[in-house]
């Protein structure tokens, strides 16, 4: 059962994050000739979204560290790895046990849904423990430049962490591409009414 304050942070969250990436969009691509909207209006609705992104993300570590919900996660990662190999193995091999008896395999869309699920929680542990404290972080060092170092691997400070910030977004952006995916095999029904 999942809990009705994470479905209702993962939601706010994935909202927030696709303005963030429709917004950043905008900021890095447009010019002065095409403009999906207004720029100005972009970059307050990127800065605006951030900070509650930001808020957000550390409401939520308060939350799992006093609730106990950390736990959750914890149990995810242990025998992960071992998971994922033998859902990869009957992924690639398929189900020959099933068709030496007569019986039919099953489709494969049936045999990926496992191996899927497991990749999901790793990139979601990944996500919460990677990807947003240094989206948080590179963001607001952005908003804030007085706060980036003069100097980051040789280079001037806030170039380097403003390309981390958008490295990290676009992993950001293909991580909830992938996410939706795997909502539409498994998930959704379980981030709406919690199991």
């Amino acid at each position: 059962m999942t809990p009705l304050w994470v479905r209702l942070w993962h939601w706010a969250i994935a909202v927030l994050f696709v303005i963030l990436v429709v917004t950043g969009v905008i900021l890095t691509y447009s010019t002065s000739d095409f403009a999906l909207m207004n720029y100005a209006l972009a970059d307050t609705l990127h800065q605006v979204t951030g900070i509650m992104f930001a808020i957000l993300f550390a409401a939520f570590l308060v939350a799992a560290g006093v609730s106990g919900h950390w736990r959750r996660y914890q149990r995810q990662w242990q025998g992960l790895w071992s998971r994922i190999r033998i859902h990869g193995a009957n992924v690639v091999n398929g189900n020959e046990k099933a068709g030496d008896s007569g019986s039919i395999a099953p489709p494969r869309i049936e045999r990926t849904r496992g191996f899927l699920i497991l990749v999901q929680q790793l990139l979601s542990i990944f996500s919460i423990v990677v990807l947003s404290p240094l989206l948080v972080i590179t963001g607001l060092v952005l908003l804030y430049p007085e706060w980036a170092p003069a100097e980051v691997a040789g280079l001037g400070g806030i170039w380097p962490l403003a390309l981390a910030h958008y490295v990290v977004g676009l992993i950001g952006a293909l991580f909830l591409l992938f996410h939706a995916y795997i909502a539409t095999i498994n998930g959704l029904r379980r981030m709406i009414r919690g199991r």
